[in-house]
């Protein structure tokens, strides 16, 4: 199966999270300058790191998934581009400080059903995320977080707080069943 955007086909795979609303509105909330590191956590097939890329960042893909892995490294390759791609269970495998990092991750609150079906859940995941991404952002580092309106936005803003950073909505978009919000959080001086 294909997913194509802006110009770009990427493999998708049933195991593999695919690109939908959340994954166009951080790639539209990206704004990437040449030669700066890059981290795209949970990185799916790869749609953000290969735009990165694009752009002329150095990409690290990290995903929990080596499905997710493999996909967006063949994905990278067929759209000329390189990524490092790492398996890692959020920072477990990574080294190195970025100057952004982005995350789609699951979000839903746990046990959610939308639509008949069960969709990716588990705040502990960002909780988690939230209280280490600190030792791998530079200092005037940015992180990008994908966020749905069935979480609170206040919660997460709060997490952010509590780990040093303040954090603002950059986009938002309504869909049928939520509001997808892009938090953009940097560090408090």
């Amino acid at each position: 199966m294909k997913y194509e955007y802006m110009g770009m086909a990427l493999d998708v795979e049933k195991d593999v999270y695919e690109p939908a609303e959340d994954s166009e509105l951080l790639a539209e909330s990206l704004e990437i300058v040449p030669r700066m590191d890059v981290l795209d956590m949970g990185c799916g097939c790869g749609l953000l790191a290969i735009l990165a890329a694009k752009a002329g960042a150095n990409v690290t893909a990290a995903d929990i998934n080596p499905t997710a892995v493999a996909l967006t490294h063949k994905n990278a390759n067929a759209n000329g581009v390189t990524v490092k791609t790492v398996l890692s269970d959020l920072f477990m495998n990574l080294t190195g400080k970025f100057d952004l990092v982005i995350f789609n991750p699951p979000y839903l609150p746990d046990k959610d059903i939308i639509g008949g079906s069960e969709m990716w859940s588990k705040r502990d995941t960002i909780e988690r995320f939230i209280s280490h991404v600190g030792a791998y952002l530079k200092p005037e580092g940015t992180v990008l977080l994908l966020v749905s309106s069935l979480t609170p936005l206040s919660d997460i803003a709060s997490l952010f707080n509590r780990n040093g950073f303040s954090a603002d909505v950059m986009a938002q978009r309504k869909v049928p069943w939520e509001t997808l919000s892009v938090l953009r959080a940097r560090r408090t001086l």
